[in-house]
């Protein structure tokens, strides 16, 4: 079991890899990470090095960064281009996938972008909770994009635990092993806290995991907690693996917060479902009670016998 806890722990703290997608002229992606955004255009060469007035790195950026700008809220977003590299692939005309990193004020706000190369691209973006498609051409030049608001993100927290099977059943598996009433509290505040601690960690940055690692590890969480009574793991040992094993799943939802400024909203929804799910579970504990006898009690009538 020590050895579990510690694998899954050095599991936590491997750092997230992404990698954007721009294989082909005429596209674009604009992606955030906190307050620093990257865009990456796909410009055919021949015309970006028409348009720049030459082909050095130093002539590019210069053009880039008058041509291409963000801003937040009215504040400039401070950047240029970060690298331009040619590509050539085998059915597609020869271009040049460029990159420009931002570094925002803040992390959700009104954003615009400001594409002013007239080259048409077409543009999929995700900034401050929003996203969409956008095409940029000589009559196209500004791109708005609005943060979402504290009821989206209430919501899309809510939804993330109690659309989630792995986390529904997470919970599940977990309270219906509980032994008293005390025990279900203890292990319910004990995964629902761990959970959104976890949330925190990521959403903050402190804590980064790869979704891939992160879809292996939740689903592995659900066989440690339905293990954990058949291995006789009891009391306070039992609840500091539960926190260990609920950790998986606040970073498992921590993917769906794009900005800061949507924690409270998203971290609230995820209380709000995890109290749902609880309250279900007690329910049908309560309700299976009091149909039947207690699990270990005596017939009435066996009881009698016994007496005699």
């Amino acid at each position: 079991m020590r050895t579990a806890v510690i694998a899954l722990l050095l599991a936590l703290l491997l750092p997230a890899t992404a990698v954007a997608e721009v294989n082909k002229p005429g596209t674009s992606e604009v992606r955030q990470d906190g307050t620093r955004i990257s865009w990456i255009l796909g410009i055919p060469g021949e015309e970006l090095t028409s348009l720049a007035g030459g082909e050095t790195k130093e002539v590019i950026a210069g053009y880039m960064a008058n041509n291409v700008r963000m801003s937040v809220d009215a504040e400039s977003c401070p950047g240029g281009m970060h690298e331009a590299t040619p590509v050539r692939n085998d059915g597609v005309e020869p271009f040049a996938r460029v990159e420009m990193r931002f570094s925002c004020p803040k992390d959700a706000g009104t954003f615009e972008l400001v594409n002013e190369t007239f080259v048409t691209n077409v543009t999929d973006f995700e900034l401050g909770g929003a996203s969409g498609a956008f095409r940029f051409d000589k009559d196209h030049t500004l791109l708005e994009s609005v943060s979402p608001k504290f009821p989206r993100w209430l919501r899309d927290g809510f939804e993330s635990i109690a659309g989630g099977w792995e986390h529904v059943l997470f919970l599940a598996i977990l309270l219906l092993g509980a032994r008293s009433v005390r025990e279900f509290g203890t292990l319910a505040a004990g995964a629902v806290g761990a959970t959104v601690v976890a949330l925190v960690l990521a959403v903050e940055g402190i804590v980064n995991v790869p979704e891939r690692t992160l879809e292996l590890v939740t689903v592995a969480s659900i066989v440690g907690v339905a293990a954990l009574p058949v291995m006789g793991i009891k009391g306070r040992a039992q609840l500091y693996a539960v926190c260990v094993l609920a950790l998986a799943h606040g970073l498992a939802v921590a993917v769906d917060v794009p900005t800061t400024d949507a924690l409270l909203g998203f971290g609230l929804g995820v209380l709000l479902a995890g109290a749902l799910i609880v309250s279900l579970v007690g329910g049908l504990l309560l309700a299976s009670r009091a149909l039947g006898p207690r699990l270990g009690a005596r017939a009435p009538g066996r009881a009698r016998s016994t007496a005699r």
